[in-house]
């Protein structure tokens, strides 16, 4: 089938299929081979080719999930595999919900690296192969398909943990919280440069959770946050502040593993720090999938091999996903707004920034105020899912003064209109660790200058939780 193209559209059977390639100066153009494509000046071209156009398209973008044993359902490694689900493929990427990237672009707001967003030119040539009936072209002169560590997408790890024990989860029932402590209890102090975990029945873990505990700590499955209660007990003062665990780093110290997260090393020269004689404490979080399972998943850690320079740390707004701000959302309400503000104590280098909420968040947004006035915006998803929660990188530093503002804005909708509520008809929901409840936060990935600094950090936020704690208790004392 002959191919016209009249004015930069691509025709086939007089039906135009890509009316945004006469627009292509404006569109992002994300691949190599769409480019070539649109560059011919033939006015007859053969339609794109798997070998040829689509490949690199799948191999730069689908296949790092789409690949055998990762997170991704099926495999789009091969021509069979891409044809089998061609019309699922053209579908899927016209509605930007693949490859799953839910930063929006915003003007005021920083940019980010390792975009996950096709341009409207490769999201044409899909739907323009797909039309053809997908030809596959040359084969054997197709691109290699990627070659990958086997095992784990980041490659071989330093140290990878095991479970005690595999956690059994029962086909019905409420979700469970299981704080399984890792052994390790190094001799010598380490840094992580990037931590990924593998669970073994994904459909029933929902998030887990991962920090640092002295090896001589004792954490059991009613801790709601690994180290928070000593906190709490301990009150004000640098060793309170030192061993907050959700308000100190991000998600919970080491970081999380949820549906969709991308492991990722941090940029060079910068590690979270894993003190001597400390174990991990891993905070699954397992609801039942309507048939029985077993959770033996395992935990890989990856050692910065010089000393890093800076050490990573995480602004989490507000702190412990929001308990403190007292979550109360109403039947029907389609706008429920959380709102916090912190003021940086120290000068901070921000990386990145990632969220956390349950099924009732619709958007999140973060928003540096610097002291001079002006803004930054940092990190605004406007259709939160949370199936695809992932951490989004600064392709810049953004350095961001003693005295900056943080102000959080997450949207919840507890209405019918929000298909994702998980509750018909809606119900008040309030905030709680089950996958019905809710809870929210936005957290900047940040560095200090100096170890001091890092303290001064950690006790603003430990201090900001404990005053919205206090406010709290007020307003139910009435």
């Amino acid at each position: 089938m002959a191919w016209l193209r009249p004015a930069g559209l691509v025709i086939v059977a007089g039906t135009v299929l890509a009316g945004a390639l006469g627009a292509v100066g404006t569109a992002r153009v994300t691949s190599a081979a769409a480019s070539a494509y649109l560059a011919s000046s033939a006015p007859v071209v053969a339609p794109p080719t798997h070998a040829d156009h689509i490949a690199p398209i799948l191999y730069a973008n689908c296949v790092p999930c789409h690949r055998p044993g990762q997170s991704a359902p099926f495999s789009l490694l091969s021509y069979d595999d891409a044809r089998r689900r061609g019309q699922t493929i053209a579908d899927v990427t016209a509605r930007r919900y693949m490859p799953p990237w839910h930063a929006a672009r915003a003007a005021g707001f920083v940019e980010l690296r390792d975009e996950r967003r096709l341009g409207d030119a490769d999201i044409a040539l899909i739907k323009a192969w797909v039309a053809a009936d997908m030809p596959p072209g040359d084969l054997a002169r197709a691109p290699k398909p990627p070659s990958y560590p086997v095992g784990w997408q980041l490659g071989i790890p330093d140290l990878i943990l095991s479970l005690p024990a595999p956690i059994a989860v029962p086909a019905e029932g409420r979700d469970l919280y299981r704080n399984v402590t890792l052994r390790v209890d190094l001799p010598i102090d380490r840094a992580i440069t990037a931590i990924d975990y593998q669970p073994t029945a994904r459909s029933v873990v929902h998030h887990a959770l991962f920090f640092v505990e002295p090896a001589d700590v004792v954490v059991t499955d009613a801790d709601i946050v690994p180290g928070l209660g000593r906190v709490l007990l301990q009150g004000r003062g640098r060793s309170a502040g030192a061993r907050l665990g959700v308000a100190d780093d991000a998600w919970g110290g080491l970081g999380g593993w949820v549906p969709g997260v991308t492991p990722r090393f941090f940029p060079d020269g910068i590690a979270q720090p894993m003190p001597k004689h400390s174990n991990i404490v891993m905070q699954l979080h397992l609801h039942p999938s309507g048939r029985e399972e077993r959770e033996d998943g395992k935990l890989a850690l990856y050692f910065a091999q010089t000393p890093p320079q800076k050490s990573l740390t995480g602004v989490q707004v507000p702190p412990a996903f929001g308990f403190a701000i007292g979550l109360d959302i109403p039947p029907g309400e389609t706008r429920y707004l959380l709102r916090d503000t912190f003021a940086l104590p120290v000068d901070v280098e921000a990386y990145g920034a990632r969220g956390h909420a349950h099924h009732l968040a619709r958007e999140m947004k973060m928003v540096a105020t610097l002291p001079d006035g002006t803004t930054r915006g940092l990190l605004w998803i406007q259709n939160w899912d949370f199936s695809w929660q992932d951490s989004y990188y600064f392709k810049a530093p953004l350095r961001l003064p003693k005295g900056t503002r943080l102000d959080v804005e997450i949207v919840y909708d507890n209405s019918t209109d929000n298909p994702r509520n998980p509750s018909t008809p809606p119900v008040r929901v309030r905030w709680g660790r089950e996958s019905e409840d809710e809870m929210g936060s936005l957290t900047l990935l940040v560095t200090a200058p100096s170890a001091e600094d890092g303290r001064t950090l950690r006790e603003a936020q430990a201090q900001h939780f404990r005053e919205q704690l206090a406010r709290r208790l007020r307003r139910q004392r009435g």
